[in-house]
């Protein structure tokens, strides 16, 4: 994977904990800046797809109501209690 570089300006106590962060672990500022936009970035991407996934189920009818919804988990507890 290659690397590429971008400056971004951080908030000072992001900045500052960011630094704590790396002296503490040993690992370079920009290598933990990296991983923590990698998780924020892999984790809005999968909220976006769950949204999309969401809509396209809305769009197609595969809706249930709350009503439904609550009387299936209530189902679920009563079996599961019984076991």
């Amino acid at each position: 994977m290659g690397k590429a570089a971008e400056s971004v300006t951080l908030d000072e106590d992001v900045q500052e904990e960011l630094r704590k962060l790396a002296e503490r672990s040993g690992q370079p500022l920009g290598a933990l800046a990296n991983a923590a936009l990698r998780d924020y970035v892999r984790y809005e991407s999968q909220v976006g797809a769950s949204i999309e996934r969401g809509l396209a189920d809305a769009d197609a009818g595969r809706v249930r109501s709350t009503e439904e919804v609550l009387a299936y988990l209530q189902e679920q507890r009563r079996l599961r209690s019984r076991e």
